[in-house]
């Protein structure tokens, strides 16, 4: 088949008219790379290679999109890829693609997420661990973020703790039912029962709480 025109449809879409009667709409991008021009000859190959490069085009597209947003894991880009029902197998090579050019990097995601989760709602190492591993960061690395960050599980326990007391303070809570909320409170914060009970002990000194 053979190109017999090209037109701009928009901004980002060229129409390639074939002399077959069919059209072929592409990204501005992928016609340029192609550097397809009038009187061109297109092989049945070739016509499925630029449809397929033309889906790729808008999978990396939708990716860059969302990167642009925040840092994803490698997993969690995927899923949300798939969503949109684009071909596995390309989402798997525009991933592959990102992974080379350093732009989805699941060590750098996971960091940013503990020292952000840390940050913002002092989570403790089981609530950063298991975060993660629902992002679907690897165990391996999960490991690697968490032993290169500094957690300083009990002044951001205490933090959290002191926080919550006062609130609890307001209710109407003997002190094992408050002592009991604490530990409860704590641990959904991801905080060992060693780390919990220190800090516990601590707060039972200073406000007399079992």
């Amino acid at each position: 088949m053979k190109i017999e025109r090209i037109a701009k449809k928009d901004d980002e879409t060229v129409i390639i008219y074939l002399d077959n009667q069919e059209k072929l709409f592409l990204s501005y991008e992928v016609f340029l790379k192609n550097r397809l021009k009038n009187d061109m000859e297109i092989s049945e190959d070739g016509f499925s290679f630029l449809i397929r490069e033309n889906q790729k085009y808008f999978v990396k597209k939708k990716a860059y999109n969302l990167l642009g947003r925040r840092l994803h894991s490698s997993r969690e880009l995927k899923l949300k890829l798939m969503k949109s029902k684009y071909d596995v197998a390309l989402i798997d090579e525009v991933l592959r693609y990102l992974h080379e050019k350093k732009l989805l990097d699941d060590f750098e995601f996971a960091k940013q997420y503990v020292e952000e989760k840390i940050r913002t709602k002092s989570w403790g190492r089981n609530k950063l661990k298991s975060g993660l591993f629902q992002k679907g960061v690897s165990s391996e690395i999960i490991d690697n973020v968490l032993e290169e960050i500094d957690l300083s599980p009990k002044e951001n326990a205490m933090e959290l703790a002191e926080k919550k007391l006062k609130i609890l303070s307001k209710r109407n809570y003997d002190n094992r039912q408050l002592s009991a909320r604490l530990h409860t409170f704590l641990y959904s914060k991801g905080y060992d029962y060693d780390t919990i009970n220190e800090i516990l002990e601590i707060l039972i000194k200073e406000n007399g709480a079992p």
